[in-house]
């Protein structure tokens, strides 16, 4: 299980309390209640002043007032309780969830559980007992997201990838002609990793990124469909071979990169990644990618994992192309 997940699911909680709607607030305390009524077929979710409510009219009003993104996070929640739930999931989402509701109890002593239920009923779920699911849920879609990683890796291009930079001086140089200032920048990044430096020290040393220097030039986990990178930086990186070091890259909008492929196989990637870890915990290697460098990834797993289970619309064409634009999925 991840460091990172361990670090930040009481962020992440309070991120889909502030994301979610309250509409499954009205659902949920009325769906108990109304158990088996029915008016011309369709059942009855809810009513208010006496006026019951079908399920088509749920809907209906759920998407005029929230958008489609309810009926998204539903389809996800379901898809998640499709898969299996291993015991290791039930033992960290017993924790997580202790450690949840007592980071909850501490910051708001008398209104923590009204939190709790507001933001997972936001999510899709019942409320506040169902903590642990939500826990467990999440672990299943961040596995989902790494078994599509893994599979199409190779065509993905997936790498870690460091550098060291050397920035213009003043603005930009012509391509080939870099200043006798830059020139010297790059002849002592040449001149260390020629005497047989570690590419991780030279950046610490030389690499005019103070976002990256210090952790030795690192930037993370891409692939061939990130967006956020210098276009150069990107195309020199991807044609790497793993622990190859590029010859300097021009950037017009940066300077000068060197740009090193630390992994680019499954199995080095994740050893890579958690070169670093503490003895018990694993980061998952695919987290920069996919918080940081693809976010269409995550929307791409969900539903090839909705085709693989066969999850079936009925016809309903519509539903399926909302799905497919809630989770950002193209042919």
């Amino acid at each position: 299980m991840s460091t990172f997940m361990k670090k930040n699911w009481f962020i992440c909680l309070l991120i889909v309390a502030l994301a979610g709607t309250s509409c499954y607030v009205i659902y949920d305390t009325n769906k108990g209640k109304l158990k088996g009524k029915s008016v011309n077929g369709s059942d009855i979710v809810y009513s208010v002043n006496d006026v019951d409510y079908t399920t088509e009219e749920f809907y209906d009003q759920l998407y005029k007032f929230s958008g489609f993104s309810p009926l998204g996070q539903l389809f996800v929640v379901n898809l998640c309780e499709s898969q299996e739930t291993t015991e290791d999931m039930q033992q960290f989402a017993s924790n997580q969830a202790a450690q949840i509701i007592t980071n909850y109890r501490q910051q708001y002593p008398s209104t923590y559980q009204d939190l709790l239920n507001n933001a997972l009923r936001s999510a899709g779920y019942s409320g506040y007992e169902d903590l642990e699911k939500y826990v467990i849920d999440y672990q299943k879609q961040q596995k989902i997201i790494h078994d599509y990683c893994e599979e199409h890796f190779d065509e993905l291009q997936i790498r870690n990838v460091s550098y060291i930079l050397i920035k213009f001086e003043d603005e930009a140089s012509p391509e080939g002609e870099p200043t006798l200032v830059e020139e010297i920048g790059l002849h002592e990044v040449d001149a260390s990793l020629e005497n047989g430096e570690s590419f991780e020290d030279v950046a610490k040393q030389y690499s005019q990124d103070t976002s990256t220097a210090y952790t030795g030039g690192v930037l993370g986990t891409i692939d061939n469909q990130t967006t956020t990178l210098d276009e150069a930086f990107l195309k020199a990186a991807l044609a790497l071979k793993e622990g190859e070091i590029s010859d300097w890259v021009y950037s017009s909008n940066f300077g000068y990169f060197r740009i090193k492929n630390n992994a680019s196989t499954p199995e080095s990637l994740n050893a890579f990644v958690n070169k670093d870890s503490a003895e018990g915990y694993e980061n998952d290697p695919y987290t920069d990618l996919i918080s940081s460098y693809d976010t269409t990834l995550t929307g791409k797993a969900i539903w090839a994992k909705a085709q693989e289970v066969g999850y079936d619309f009925m016809g309903d064409e519509s539903m399926e192309t909302q799905l497919k634009t809630f989770l950002g999925v193209t042919e």
